[in-house]
């Protein structure tokens, strides 16, 4: 019996590892053979005989990575449908500053762990906690297992989602270089890398080591390279050549009307008020969807032009000015070593340097509210006029101006990543095994940021009675397009040098082994202990102090210290084997405590079940509940100033739903009550952004989640020809969680204090949602949004994963399919206790990782030939429609068209130390879907594949 379940076993590994190499994940039906008697699963720390995974566990190996002709490891992972693309290497605004985090299940980078052969990797994002996956050497990745169904008692008690563990190879013998290169057909999007890796035995073939250094570039891309990015699709009121935002001052309409033609322009300029031409001469910059209010007198240029309003309203083109696709420079060095001393004393050492640099770059400084004296000597006597018919004529000009002059918002990225690992296992006594090892390591990332500018040094220049000459050459001119002398560009601007710098050290012992037998066989067991700590600090610049500067956010200081102890335990029961319908039957108990310095103690634990019914048929499944402690920033990260885009949702708009529908007289009054302009028969927000107040909340207690997998596994046991490597894997999945740390997000706050999800019947403006923001009083723009971190009530979702192997003997060779999909049942999420549940399922917002397609799937068909192999992917993305729609019906918003890629590859081994891979990614050339509220390039940009068609050519040489 014992024989038939290895022999059994070997098949099914060998079987996954051939799909696997298909390039495409597949179930861990039995994880790598380590011996001929026992088998390795991730997901436990048991070693066990014929084991199986209980938890749904995907699996891909270097091969399949390699040969999809994708760069990076992220790239690679956020085309699998269980990984929700968050915040990528083409996401701009926000910026990973060129790191590579990965969701599961679209819970968030830090619900899932990422580690290196089962231990714990250094984070960088969100206070120190998340992992750049692209610090891992790719050259030395053995396979990449994915556990989507919990795993917080056997890895960490924050493996709410799951967790991604790269196992790397733990011996090379001999030397081994790779290369690739990959271009668009636009030729632009440059990406090429190289490795090298060496290594050997040494000790008489007891000890083994390896070293590994790789080298990554890519090339910058720009918005205005793709048409369908070039254009900006929310507006903004502050312009290269400066406008004038007149508030409830304006001048008189018969002076507007003589100068601009009568009754074309508001008394006010229109939604964001005079514009300037070149010469300072104003224009009326309209009214949204108001024909008897469109630009007047603009005289260009036309690059200025966001032709998605105009000529309706005028609002900057800041699109071209951003980064498409961010720039990444990185050197990996990586070497490992391990010796077998005697059976009771095996040591192991890794360490790990990776340094990249990436460049980050957002239009121009925006700066509103300047004030100007009317004593100005640049202000055109236009303006003049039109100023001197005001009812005030002496009060000063409020004025917004874009810094073009001082160049785009730069961030300049330099990171220092290391991490050493050094332990030793061994036997103990009879089935007993140890593990113990300590690992240190830091992270720095110095952010270098242009393009700010001193806001102090601004207004001396405006209030000094020669604009500002004899401060510096030329003085300041806001009016027109008139240039700003680099003595005065270097006099108001600001280089800025952040600094982030992570520590983690990490100590764990683990001990396995077999406590008893049963009649079904032995209970196997691991007991654990591990410390933790994490420092994280942040030292930004003294000069980007709250109202110091604008350009980049405000910041300030944040620094802690989290530690954690934890104890842990697994033992597997053997319940039942070898009767009528079960082959065999266990169980699998694991608990895990943890203390923490601020939270005190928790307790995350699991039961699983593993069944195997006969040779063929297989069910597993089980209940795990995790616990995950607020990070640094989200406890301590001051109150500062952010700008979440609005897109052009305001509440306010003259022409919105809430506006125009059943309550529009309450919703008018609770406008005005808030601003007066706002309340205005055509007021139309000035900007699509709000300027908001983020921060850390010490008051945060720990998320608690449950899940729950059951699954079918099929790998039938024939000998026929047609389905003798065919495989199936079927797993329904549920994660609930609650007190979720989140913060409402800008448009939920505003809609809210408008009675969005009956959450202001009244429409008092007293309501808790109106208090969390307020209004401008002179153009009603929305400011001093709260944002802060907070336990909200809940989060659901649930699914089913699905996965089939099949292949068989074609012609000369052999042809192979493998399908993986995942099916989105519900996506809940309720905001407060008393808030209604909403399902977000089939959506798209305009946040980062906010992508819920019902379906998403991938099929790679494979043909193998002798020393060659074409491969074939097809990715498919389902139809969404905008987020927004879910809490708001009348929403003014657009979803997206179901999306197929279509990628082609192929290798081929020209001797056997030799082998070329060549391919075409997105084949057919699928543009990106556009939707809007977006969020960013008109879209979801790691989503959706911004660079269209591109082709690649690679090699792999070994000896």
């Amino acid at each position: 019996m014992a024989n038939r379940k290895i022999a059994h076993a070997v098949r099914v590994a060998l079987m996954t590892a051939g799909a696997a190499g298909a390039g495409l994940y597949v179930p861990t039906l039995a994880a790598q053979q380590e011996a001929l008697d026992e088998i390795v699963v991730t997901g436990t720390r048991i070693a066990r005989r014929d084991a199986i995974a209980e938890s749904p566990i995907f699996t891909v190996d270097q091969d399949a990575m390699r040969v999809s002709g994708f760069t990076t490891v992220d790239q690679y992972l956020n085309t699998l449908p269980q990984i929700v693309p968050s915040v990528s290497s083409q996401s701009n605004n926000p910026s990973s500053n060129g790191r590579a985090f990965i969701d599961l299940r679209g819970l968030g980078s830090g619900r899932n762990l990422v580690l290196m052969d089962g231990r714990r990797m250094i984070g960088q994002g969100s206070g120190g906690t998340i992992v750049d996956v692209n610090t891992i050497p790719a050259a030395l990745i053995e396979r990449v297992e994915v556990i989507t169904g919990g795993a917080a008692a056997t890895y960490g008690a924050d493996a709410i989602a799951g967790v991604v563990n790269f196992i790397m190879k733990k011996s090379f013998d001999g030397v081994a270089i790779d290369g690739q290169y990959r271009i668009t057909e636009e030729g632009d999007g440059e990406e090429w890398g190289s490795d090298l890796t060496f290594g050997g035995d040494f000790a008489g073939g007891r000890g083994s080591a390896v070293f590994n250094a790789s080298y990554f570039k890519r090339e910058a891309m720009y918005k205005d390279a793709r048409g369908f990015a070039a254009q900006a699709s929310s507006l903004t009121g502050i312009f290269p050549n400066g406008s004038w935002n007149t508030g409830t001052n304006t001048p008189s309409q018969a002076a507007v009307d003589g100068l601009l033609g009568a009754n074309l322009c508001n008394a006010n300029g229109g939604s964001s008020g005079f514009g300037f031409n070149p010469d300072g001469s104003p224009f009326c910059t309209g009214v949204s969807n108001n024909a008897n209010r469109n630009v007047v007198n603009y005289q260009g240029p036309d690059s200025h032009i966001a032709q998605a309003f105009f000529p309706d309203r005028f609002s900057y083109n800041f699109e071209p000015d951003n980064i498409l696709v961010l720039p990444l420079e990185r050197w990996n060095l990586y070497s490992a070593f391990e010796m077998e001393v005697n059976d009771n004393f095996k040591p192991y050492a890794k360490a790990l340097f990776t340094n990249y640099n990436s460049l980050q770059e957002l239009a121009p400084t925006p700066g509103g509210g300047f004030i100007v004296p009317v004593t100005n000597p640049f202000i055109p006597s236009t303006i003049a006029a039109l100023a001197a018919s005001r009812d005030n004529p002496m009060a000063n000009l409020s004025i917004n101006k874009r810094f073009n002059d001082v160049g785009g918002r730069t961030g300049d990225n330099n990171h220092d990543v290391w991490q050493l690992t050094t332990g030793a296992t061994g036997d103990i006594v009879a089935s007993w095994k140890y593990d113990a090892y300590a690992s240190w390591a830091r992270s720095t990332l110095t952010e270098v940021q242009g393009g700010n500018v001193r806001v102090p040094r601004v207004n001396e220049l405006l209030a000094a009675a020669d604009g500002g000459n004899s401060i510096c050459a030329g003085g300041l001119n806001f009016f027109g397009a008139a240039s700003l002398s680099q003595a005065c560009s270097d006099y108001i601007s600001l280089e800025a040098k952040n600094v982030t710098t992570v520590e983690q050290g990490t100590m764990e012992a683990v001990v396995t082994g077999d406590l008893f037998e049963l009649p079904a066989g032995a209970v196997q067991s691991a007991f654990g202990v591990s410390y933790r700590h994490l420092d994280f600090a942040f030292a930004p610049d003294s000069g980007l102090q709250p109202g110091i500067v604008v350009g980049f956010n405000e910041q300030l200081p944040t620094s802690g210290r989290l530690w954690y102890t934890d104890l842990f335990a697994e033992v597997v029961v053997p319940l039942v084997s070898d009767v009528t319908g079960i082959q065999s039957l266990s169980t699998t108990l694991g608990a895990r405590t943890t203390d923490n310095n601020i939270f005190g103690s928790d307790e995350s634990y699991k039961i699983t079940f593993d069944w195997t019914i006969v040779d063929s048929v297989r069910a597993r499944g089980g209940f795990q509940h995790a616990i995950r402690s607020p990070n640094i920033s989200e406890l301590f990260a001051p109150q500062l100033n952010n700008f979440p885009s609005i897109a052009n949702n305001d509440p306010c708009n003259f022409d919105s739903s809430y506006r125009t529908g059943a309550n529009a007289a309450q919703a008018q009054a609770l406008c005005a009550s808030q601003a007066a302009v706002a309340g205005g028969a055509q007021f139309s927000q000035p900007f699509g952004q709000a300027q908001a107040i983020v921060g850390g909340n010490p008051d945060l207690t720990p998320e608690q989640a449950d899940s729950w997998t059951f699954g079918l596994v099929f790998s039938p046991e024939m000998n026929n020809r047609f389905v003798d490597r065919f495989s199936a894997t079927v797993d329904y999945w549920v994660i609930e969680m609650d007190d979720v740390i989140a913060s409402v997000g800008a448009n939920a706050i505003i809609t809210r204090c408008f009675n969005a999800e009956g959450a202001n019947p009244n429409f008092d403006p007293n309501n808790q949602w109106c208090q969390l923001y307020n209004r401008d009083q002179t153009d009603g723009r929305v400011i001093d949004l709260l944002q802060l971190s907070r336990n909200q009530a809940k989060l659901e979702t649930s699914g089913i994963d699905l996965t089939m192997n099949w292949g068989l003997g074609v012609g000369p060779g052999d042809l192979d399919f493998s399908l993986l999909m995942t099916w989105v049942e519900r996506f809940d999420s309720q905001t407060t206790s008393v808030d209604p549940t909403n399902d977000f399922v089939g959506t798209i917002g305009s946040g980062t990782g906010s992508a819920t397609p019902e379906w998403r799937g991938n099929l790679t068909t494979t043909y193998s030939w002798g020393d060659f192999r074409v491969q074939s992917v097809n990715r498919y993305i389902d139809s969404m429609s905008h987020a927004n729609f879910v809490t708001n019906p009348n929403a003014v918003a657009t979803g997206t068209e179901s999306t197929w890629y279509w990628d082609l590859a192929g290798t081929y081994d020209l001797t056997d130390t030799f082998t070329i891979r060549a391919g075409i990614q997105n084949v057919a050339n699928q543009q990106p879907r556009l939707y809007n509220p977006n969020i960013q390039a008109n879209t979801d940009p790691s989503s959706f594949d911004v660079l269209g068609r591109r082709f690649f050519v690679g090699f792999n040489w070994r000896m």
